[in-house]
């Protein structure tokens, strides 16, 4: 006679039959939860509990069951530290009789599945419901995943077209603050310093706590200590994050503690503290405070980065437009080697087209001369072929330096770096002469080029100069994915575009150039 209490091979088949087919599609981790304390608690007639681990943080990720007060049952799902193994274990509880299995996935814990009181047994069947789980939490986490790299891509880049916008560093410093509220979870407040290699100095220059701005000055001014003397002096020693979890951590870790001033009983719990990188200088220090403890990860860590190093080159290049619009006269000539420091930097960034801007500029110097341009002329042509490619500098590394192939919203902001260019440079007035070849030199003779799809005669003459060149440099020259091509391959290429994505008369003087030595 069969045993009440057990559950029949046939219920078994047929409830893994029901989950099999339910968890084979997208589901976020909760659902997964939800569903399985749903039917474990339905067949084992119980109280069903399951809880899932963060891999990185080491804490209890998420808890749910099938009804019963998430506070009281939470405590019968093992610590990260001490997870439960691959097989049932029984025990008895303040709570009543408890069956536990570790949800185990390639030899990790991933999280465990608790009984309580269950008044049915089928043993077979709660493991193999376990390793389902499992299964299902690794795929849940790893969508969930995939879907917050996507958002924070999308959140990053929108920082990247507000910046460009934009020379206010109050205003860069809030749109951060910002985009840190979206990446991370539990944001109480923020610090933003500026680090001065030359004096060593760290000096706050924005700080809020949930919402109010807090007067930078009230924060002291700290001299870069030495190597573990302080956590904010390390974030610029070592050039990457550091993330504290607890209040105790904090004390146990940091001499100079900088903190936004609290409510009383509000406790700084967590800290994230990120570099801000332009140029390969680390340029400040972001500090995001949370209230919670272990509320930032490495995963949060790499996003706020990648954040915090486009408002860097921001702030670089806002406060490189003022030191250039408060110059006078006198320094006229030192514009040269500026220019040329840009155009390294912007070589630099992109090491696939290093010494790039300097070839250009000299090929462009040449046929300026062959034109007949005055020497004011070839001095604005030389400023703009330099500084050709300085709108990329608003367009995020994930995409310039992007090994493969661009997706079409990508080559959508790629294609703004001619804008980038002009609003950087139009508030210089020195530069308005040398706007022809930043802002133009992607148009093309028949109307298909951008950004504004000038045609012709309408595309400055410098620009129309600037294209053929441009084309002839890149083909010239090796790049990862491929080799340099040879010359005549390259002057067969040219000749092709002429007069449809080339000027007819610009690719003429080209090769009289070329040809003249």
């Amino acid at each position: 006679m069969a045993d009440p209490h057990e559950l029949s091979n046939a219920e078994a088949l047929t409830l893994l039959a029901r989950l099999i087919k339910e968890l084979n599609t997208d589901q976020s981790l909760q659902s997964v939860f939800d569903l399985i304390c749903h039917e474990v608690a339905l067949a084992f007639q119980c109280v069903a509990i399951a809880g899932a681990y963060d891999e990185e943080c080491h804490v209890i990720r998420m808890v749910r069951s099938s009804g019963a007060d998430l506070a009281l049952v939470a405590q019968l799902i093992p610590p990260p530290s001490h997870p439960a193994p691959p097989q049932p274990q029984c025990h008895q509880h303040m709570l009543g009789q408890v069956e536990c299995i570790g949800l185990w996935h390639d030899g990790i814990p991933v999280g465990a599945l608790v009984l309580l009181n269950p008044a049915r047994q089928h043993q077979q069947l709660f493991t193999s419901i376990a390793d389902l789980t499992s299964q299902a939490v690794v795929h849940a986490i790893r969508l969930s995943n995939a879907r917050s790299r996507s958002e924070d891509l999308e959140v990053i880049n929108t920082l990247g077209r507000a910046l460009a916008e934009t020379l206010d560093l109050e205003r860069m410093y809030r749109l951060l603050y910002e985009v840190a509220i979206k990446l991370l979870p539990d944001v109480a407040g923020a610090i933003f310093s500026l680090f001065d290699a030359q004096s060593q100095q760290i000096r706050c220059v924005f700080a809020i706590l949930e919402g109010e701005e807090i007067d930078p000055c009230e924060f002291p001014v700290f001299t870069l200590a030495p190597p573990g003397k302080g956590l904010q002096s390390d974030t610029i020693h070592k050039r990457q994050p550091m993330i504290v979890g607890s209040f105790e951590e904090l004390n146990q870790r940091s001499i100079q503690v900088v903190e936004v001033g609290t409510d009383e009983g509000s406790v700084t719990e967590s800290i994230l503290y990120v570099p801000m990188i332009a140029r390969e200088q680390v340029i400040g220090v972001l500090q995001v405070q949370s209230f919670s403890p272990g509320s930032f990860s490495m995963a949060h860590a790499a996003s706020l980065g990648m954040a915090a190093n486009i408002a860097a080159v921001a702030i670089e290049n806002a406060r490189l437009v003022k030191t250039l619009q408060e110059s006078n006269q006198a320094i006229f000539a030192a514009y040269n080697s500026t220019l040329e420091g840009w155009s390294r930097a912007l070589d630099l960034r992109d090491q696939e087209t290093q010494g790039h801007s300097q070839r250009v500029t000299e090929m462009t110097v040449r046929m300026a001369h062959a034109v007949g341009m005055s020497e004011e002329e070839i001095t604005y042509a030389r400023w703009g072929a330099l500084l050709h490619d300085i709108g990329k500098m608003g367009v995020p590394d994930a995409i310039l330096l992007k090994p493969g192939p661009l997706s079409e919203e990508e080559w959508s902001i790629m294609r703004m770096h001619p804008v980038y260019a002009y609003q950087l440079l139009m508030p210089i007035s020195f530069l308005h002469p040398a706007l022809d070849i930043p802002y133009c030199h992607h148009e093309r003779w028949d109307g298909s080029g951008y950004p504004r799809g000038l045609r012709g005669p309408q595309i400055p003459l410098a620009a129309r100069l600037f294209a053929v060149i441009d084309i002839w440099d890149a083909l010239r020259s090796d790049r990862p994915y491929r080799a340099a091509w040879p010359v005549e391959r390259v002057c067969a290429h040219i000749h092709a575009l002429a007069g449809n994505h080339l000027d007819p008369e610009a690719v003429r003087i080209f090769f009289q150039v070329i040809e003249g030595g």
